[in-house]
């Protein structure tokens, strides 16, 4: 073999590896973080399924408008019905099924919209037990302020009677 030949083989080989690397270095990089740090950084947080998509384009770059139907909210003031924007044709993209509950992390973008990349998507289920409220707080308080409020009236009842009960070892009356 020539030294030429191999040398070639060699410039060959290098540039196959290099190009193997590249592609998965231009994959989308996302800090790594637990879901309750992640939820803290960011600026809303919901489940939801998306319902619609569209194309198009800002500032010369193609993006994806996601129509989303919130069905928690866990975080931040939103509404109903949010419209996402994603970017399209990159690692980085947000690739949801439709009608499929999804856990995102939003991050808010001008004017009054929303924004979200692969780093986004949480699972829904953690999403909830990291960053959900609990439920039901107002009623369980007002259950406790009731059974007290019967206690205390049964016990101020019994004091006004004077009465108690027999108890056996008890000192006589």
């Amino acid at each position: 073999m020539s030294l030429g030949l191999i040398r070639a083989a060699l410039v060959g080989v290098a540039l196959t590896l290099t190009l193997a690397l590249a592609g998965s270095a231009a994959a989308c990089v996302c800090f790594e973080a637990t879901v309750e740090e992640r939820l803290d950084d960011a600026d809303a947080a919901v489940v939801g399924r998306v319902v619609s998509e569209r194309e198009g384009e800002l500032n010369g770059l193609r993006q994806l408008y996601l129509t989303l139907e919130v069905e928690q909210r866990v975080k931040g003031d939103v509404e109903r019905t949010l419209e996402i924007r994603t970017p399209l044709g990159t690692d980085c993209g947000v690739d949801i099924p439709r009608d499929e509950p999804v856990g995102l992390l939003l991050t808010s973008a001008p004017p009054g919209r929303w924004f979200a990349t692969a780093c986004s998507v949480v699972n829904p289920g953690q999403l909830v037990v990291e960053g959900g409220e609990p439920r039901g707080g107002p009623i369980k308080v007002a259950i406790g302020a009731v059974v007290l409020g019967l206690v205390l009236l049964w016990a101020l009842l019994r004091l006004r009677k004077g009465s108690r009960p027999d108890l056996p070892g008890a000192p006589g009356q």
